[in-house]
């Protein structure tokens, strides 16, 4: 059975995902910004390259994974959502967070640091999720030839925009972290350490 409702162990175990994979998008984008900002400061080589792709396909992986999480608890069902369907659901979602941005700058309620309007299409790009899908499943999912001829830069300079401004807008309800560490479950409880089990009687 894969059908859940809001509030029950179904429920909260994927909200419990959900916050453990926005972490993880969370980590790799910082990691990103981290080694994007020392190849602008020190400029290109292979070997930074490297670690800024790695970087980077990772905040794509977990960001693409928490966005079908998000969709599966949107509809209340935990079952595989085919393709065609979550590049409806993560369009959505993109063109709602553009929406959002281009409403703030016009009624004046868009922070002082934010770009111009005329930085901000009126419409996300078709082609948007599919991309975001092929680059994911093919960057990082999965290791096939095409890794080797698929533009990162490319993907990146075309639809960052969008990708951030999800990130960004699901951070106020699974991003934020207080001093007191959220429980994840097994997550949360996994250890390496040797402990001694407890004698039988």
């Amino acid at each position: 059975m894969t059908k859940f409702i809001a509030g029950d162990a179904t429920d909260l175990a994927l909200c419990a995902t959900l916050k453990h994979e926005y972490l993880r998008c969370s980590d790799a984008f910082e990691e990103f910004a981290r080694v994007a900002e020392t190849m602008i400061m020190q400029g290109e080589d292979r070997r930074l390259a490297f670690k800024t792709y790695n970087a980077y396909t990772r905040f794509i992986h977990h960001l693409y994974e928490f966005l079908l999480a998000a969709t599966q608890r949107d509809r209340k069902d935990t079952a595989e959502i085919k393709h065609e369907l979550a590049d409806q659901y993560i369009h959505g979602i993109a063109q709602r967070s553009l929406n959002n941005r281009r409403e703030a700058i016009l009624n004046g309620t868009a922070p002082p640091w934010e770009n111009h309007i005329s930085a901000f299409p009126e419409k996300v790009p078709k082609e948007f999720a599919s991309q975001f899908r092929k680059v994911r499943n093919t960057a990082l999912g999965h290791a096939n030839p095409q890794r080797h001829s698929l533009s990162l830069t490319d993907f990146y300079h075309q639809f960052h925009m969008f990708l951030y401004m999800i990130y960004v807008d699901s951070m106020w309800m699974w991003g934020r972290v207080d001093d007191d560490f959220p429980d994840l479950g097994q997550i949360t409880a996994f250890s390496v350490m040797i402990k001694e089990k407890s004698p039988r009687n």
